[in-house]
This record gives C-alpha cells, structure tokens and sequence, in this order.
C-alpha cells in the first residue's frame, strides 16, 4: 500500500519539479539559507556522460510520412462490391416480428453501423458478412432472452430485410508533389522526404539529450549529501502536500477518511510518514536547484522569464491567454508562480551549463 502512496507523490513531484520549477525572477528561495551548512554538492565536474548518437533509416522516414498520408486521408461512400467485417456501412432494415407485428425502432431508412461491433442484436452484423452492396439480405434471427431495449421482444422471433446502401472506404493519398505541395511548404518529393529526415533527426536528437540531462540530474540528487533539513521548508512542503491530496478528495466527493483507505489503502499515520519522507525529498531537490545556481553564478532574469512563458504558451496550444484562462482558471503569470515554473528554466540552464562543460571531455 506504501508503494501505491509513493507513486502518487512521485507523479505530484513529477509535475512540480519536471514540467513546472520556480518562481518569478525576482525571487529568491532559500537566499536567507546558507545552504553548506545543509547539503553536499557532489564534484559533478567528474561525472561521465554521453553524447546524442542519431541514426535515421530510410525505414523510419517512410514510416513517418505513412503516418502523413494516413492523417490525411478521406473517407468516401462507395456504392458497388461486397462488405465484411470492420467495414463501417450505411444500411436500410425492415424488421417483422414472426406474428406480424412491426415496430418503428425495428426499421430504419439509413443506420451507419460498423460491421462486428456488437451494436445489433447476434446474428444481425455477422448476417451481412459478404453481403453485395445494393442487394436485399433476409435475417432469420431471435431477441435476446431479455431485451433489456424493450423487454416484449425477449426471446421472440423476428425476421429483417436488410439492404447495405453503401460503404466507406479510406482513401490515403499517395506521395507525389501535388500531396507535397497541398501538405507542406515544400515543392518536390525529395525536399519533402530531407525534410521529414532532418525533423526526425532533431526530434530523436532532442529526445536523448532530454534523457541525457535527465540522468544526469538524477544522479546529482543521488550524489548529493544532506547534513540536516531546514525545518521551515520541510512544514511548508509537508502543508503543501497535505492539501493538495485533501483537494483530490474533495474533487472526488470522497470524505477524506474513505480516501486515505479506499483510493490511496493507508492509515492517517502511514500518510503522513510518506508525506515526511516525500516533503523532505521535495526540499532536497530544491536545495539542490538553488545551491547550483549560487555556485555557478546562475539566475533567471525577468526577460527570460517572460520569453520562456510566452514559448510555453505557444507550444502548449493555446491561441491566447484569455484561452488559457479559460482552461485552467488562471492567468498564465498566476499560472506559472503557482507552479514555480521559473525553476524549471533555472534548472534547465544549470543541465546546460554542466552537460557543456562535461561534453567537452568527450
């Protein structure tokens, strides 16, 4: 049950620390800490790393712009041939029950209906496997015992005429300077082709040196030696989490002792001894952020700061701010000091700073 807890912070400090570090520029945690008297920073100078190495096959340009036409591709109606199952078709059906009688929810002028789907009652879709577009089907078939749909035709006989109007057929359009220049700002297939390459060499590029930086952070918080915890920070972390769980419950409308043992299964003590632990690991790492920028002489000025925000905004898909809001209920200025989001560019300057001087060895 610890572990499920565990998890959970985990995905809570994932947030905080990986997708959003840091407050506004002007701020400075920890400045009234000296924060040797804490922590150890390791010589991360002596750490080994790794550079990038991207290979891009032939392969993998053709599977990526396979992804391209498929995203691109139509649907039409087609109105001759056969159809199986998966075939998503545009049906008529007349339905008589073996008295006679007839019913407007057994018949129907046009039902789009996926073959296989289990949307009709057995026997129906499976009844249309092979049939010829145009042609009239009869269905010998029985309602289920019960009909939960309408519980008079439970287990009664009933016999269908079914006629497949039509099916849809995607159409994927083929690589050819007319796709290339309706989907691309390129004119020519083999610019477009250079291009797709260079997008999945930067794209695979980027993807290691994020990994590469990410282990490379993991191991400076491994390495790094904590002397004793500030108390006051361990409390706010502490409260922090605290209510950040409580607010899960109560956007649950679970009561928070139903929470503790049905949604996270721990007691009130073990709880909080995970909270500690956590709050302490959440200190730590902060400790850490803020002890590498006052030795590398490192900070984020509010120029950056607002360049950072503004990519973040674009990125994230928002058209603007006021769309943003709507979203998430907050500005995106309010957004970013709720979350600290100017420590996640602190840090990423640090990883940069440190990587570059460790790639230089290699």
């Amino acid at each position: 049950m610890k572990k499920f807890i565990k998890s959970a912070m985990i995905c809570i400090f994932c947030f905080c620390m990986v997708i959003a570090m840091a407050g506004c520029g002007s701020s400075k945690p920890y400045s009234s800490y000296d924060l040797s008297e804490y922590i150890t920073l390791p010589d991360y100078d002596s750490f080994e790393t790794t550079a990038p190495d991207v290979t891009i096959t032939d392969d993998d340009i053709d599977a990526e712009i396979q992804k391209n036409l498929e995203a691109a591709a139509t649907t039409e109606k087609i109105t001759e041939g056969t159809v199986n199952e998966g075939d998503t078709v545009t049906i008529s059906f007349d339905g008589t029950l073996e008295d006679g009688t007839k019913d407007a929810g057994m018949t129907s002028e046009g039902t789009d209906l996926v073959l296989g789907s289990g949307s009709m009652i057995d026997g129906f879709e499976s009844g249309l496997y092979g049939a010829t577009i145009g042609e009239e089907v009869t269905l010998n078939l029985t309602f289920p015992d019960p009909y939960k749909n309408k519980e008079e035709y439970s287990g009664k006989n009933v016999t269908f005429k079914v006629k497949v109007l039509s099916k849809n057929v995607e159409k994927v359009p083929e690589l050819d300077e007319e796709f290339v220049k309706a989907n691309s700002d390129y004119e020519s297939v083999a610019d477009y082709r250079n291009a797709i390459a260079k997008e999945l060499e930067q794209n695979e590029y980027d993807e290691q040196l994020y990994n590469i930086k990410s282990t490379l952070y993991s191991k400076l918080v491994s390495d790094t030696e904590v002397i004793q915890y500030p108390d006051k920070e361990v409390k706010k972390q502490i409260k922090e989490l605290e209510e950040t769980y409580k607010n899960m419950a109560k956007n649950s409308n679970v009561d928070w002792e139903d929470y503790l043992t049905d949604t996270l299964g721990v007691t009130q003590e073990q709880f909080d001894e995970q909270v500690e632990l956590y709050a302490k690991e959440l200190v730590k790492q902060e400790m850490i952020i803020y002890a590498i920028a006052e030795k590398e002489g490192l900070s984020v000025s509010d120029e950056e700061y607002d360049t950072y925000l503004d990519n973040m905004l674009a990125s994230s898909g928002f058209q603007d701010e006021a769309a943003f809001k709507e979203y998430t209920g907050m500005s995106l200025k309010k957004y970013a000091k709720t979350y600290k989001l100017d420590r996640d560019l602190l840090l990423t300057k640090e990883l940069d700073t440190i990587y570059e001087r460790l790639a230089e060895k290699l």
